[in-house]
């Protein structure tokens, strides 16, 4: 690696933990796996030749490969065809002995034997692998659908009666942890975080490759599903040259443990297969990590040290929570009319700077309250954790870190009860005066209601005529609104005006605020 300054610090730590810390733990599991019958019923087998992983055939026979795993899942079950009501463990894992040599493995065996695989081995550690099956993959591709890609036309099988793995402490163990730093697709084949967005929904439900720096790594978070599943959810915030935040989310324990050990601005990463999806609450794109996904931490490229350079030349400020607290109302004094205000937005769009507060008095130019359908003003929130529920996700909390949530990546078991959600306003506005229109603002819960002056829940017991008074009691009225203009990390790095307060203007508003 050629990576200057703290360049390196994460893939050093890691090949630290990987020959050092775990050095002992290997040779001690090594003898448990590979010689202790009782514990995980492993047949001892001699070991043959080794070979190189682009060598192998069918036909091969009493060989043994060494590799790097470069990407490993955690185990899961499965139901046995053969025998109906049983299930089967297992764990899978991608490993590399060269540039283009590498393969999918797949242990299978017991529950215990599984998980001790899964305990004793990790990406990073170089493992060796007798006695296994060579399995030519499907021509249709259909094996790579759930798996990442890889350049052999086959993949390899082991079970826990007749294969061994054990770890890997040759001469050469240096050779094997610089294919780390390989990304596993070709150094130019990527989106810019700025192509993501520019390409928006076109990229719902592809996969992708993405090169950039990591900004930020969220809480590690322990979910279980509705069938007793257990997982972990990490979210990255993710930059680059052209995108200052851009969210990723992985929904697994290996990856989840190993991204917790990654160094903001000091880490730049190559995602192989990142599954993109459009946000519906946040109104952007997400990457998101998949059994497809591969990660190439520090890559030695090119393109990668020019982004590594370019990290290190950023100014490190912490971005403020979405959710800090306003200052009072009084506290606002700082005047703006529209066309400040898309100024102030434009200027949030491209980088970063402190959330700006301000009022205007401006026309309400659209106040649709006499809609018939009352989901048009109206929005529902989860009890627990009072993120929106819509009917686009079926009512169901899309904050997966929410226990209320159905986890719709996972498991939706039953239908969900509009009964169990809060109802709060969500009008739709635009504010007008003789610079310009904002449109599409939302006048949000209290906010609303201390506008209009009508509880939510007596609204949809209005009839239309009481709801069309209402609009024209307020539409291309002068109003005194403040508000916040702020980037928000939540939404893509996207620059997010809200409306903290609207009331219709007095004359003396008029005048100050002219």
């Amino acid at each position: 690696m050629a990576w200057s300054g703290h360049s390196g610090s994460d893939f050093q730590q890691f090949k630290n933990t990987s020959s050092v810390t775990r050095g002992n733990k290997f040779q001690q599991q090594e003898r448990s796996i590979a010689g202790n019958n009782n514990q995980f019923n492993v047949k001892q087998q001699q070991v043959g030749n080794i070979v190189k992983i682009e060598d192998v055939n069918q036909s091969s026979s009493n060989i043994s490969v060494v590799g790097v795993i470069i990407a490993k899942e955690s185990p899961k079950s499965i139901i046995s065809r053969k025998n109906p009501g049983t299930e089967r463990h297992l764990v899978s894992f991608v490993i590399r002995d060269s540039p283009m040599g590498f393969v999918s493995v797949t242990c299978w065996g017991s529950e215990t034997f599984i998980a001790g695989i899964s305990n004793c081995y990790h990406t990073g550690d170089i493992v060796q692998l007798s006695n296994f099956q060579v399995l030519l993959k499907p021509t249709d591709g259909s094996e790579e659908k759930f798996r990442p890609c890889t350049p052999l036309p086959f993949s390899f099988s082991l079970s826990e009666n007749y294969s061994t793995i054990t770890a890997y402490t040759g001469y050469d163990v240096e050779d094997y942890q610089a294919l780390l730093h390989l990304p596993t697709k070709a150094s130019n084949d990527y989106y810019s975080l700025e192509d993501i967005v520019a390409n928006g929904q076109a990229l719902n439900g592809e996969h992708i490759n993405i090169l950039a720096i990591l900004k930020k790594v969220g809480e590690v978070k322990d979910i279980t599903t509705k069938t007793g599943r257990q997982t972990q959810r990490c979210e990255l915030t993710l930059m680059d040259e052209g995108l200052s935040s851009f969210p990723f989310v992985i929904w697994d324990k290996e990856a989840a443990s190993m991204a917790s050990t990654w160094t903001p601005y000091n880490t730049v990463l190559y995602v192989a297969d990142a599954r993109m999806s459009f946000d519906s609450y946040r109104s952007c794109m997400v990457a998101t990590s998949d059994s497809k996904t591969v990660f190439t931490v520090n890559p030695d490229t090119q393109e990668a040290h020019s982004l590594y350079q370019y990290a290190q030349s950023c100014d490190i400020t912490e971005e403020p929570d979405d959710t800090k607290a306003d200052p009072p109302l009084e506290k606002i004094t700082e005047k703006f009319n529209v066309s400040d205000v898309k100024s102030v937005m434009c200027d949030l769009q491209t980088q970063w700077k402190p959330t700006v507060y301000g009022v205007s008095c401006l026309f309400l130019s659209q106040f649709n309250t006499d809609k018939e359908d009352p989901n048009s003003v109206i929005t529902y929130r989860c009890k627990k954790c009072k993120h929106p529920i819509t009917e686009m996700n079926g009512y169901i909390c899309s904050n997966v870190e929410c226990c209320n949530s159905a986890l719709n990546l996972f498991d939706i078991c039953e239908a969900p009860m509009l009964g169990e959600a809060d109802m709060e306003y969500r009008i739709p506005v635009s504010l007008s005066d003789h610079s310009g229109t904002l449109e599409l603002c939302y006048l949000y819960g209290s906010v609303a209601e201390h506008l209009i002056g009508v509880k939510v829940e007596n609204y949809l017991k209005l009839d239309l005529a009481n709801k069309t008074k209402i609009k024209w009691r307020f539409l291309l009225e002068r109003c005194k609104v403040y508000f916040k203009v702020y980037r928000s990390s939540k939404y893509g790095g996207k620059a997010v005006l809200q409306i903290i307060s609207c009331s219709l203007a007095h004359p003396e508003d008029i005048y100050n605020l002219a």
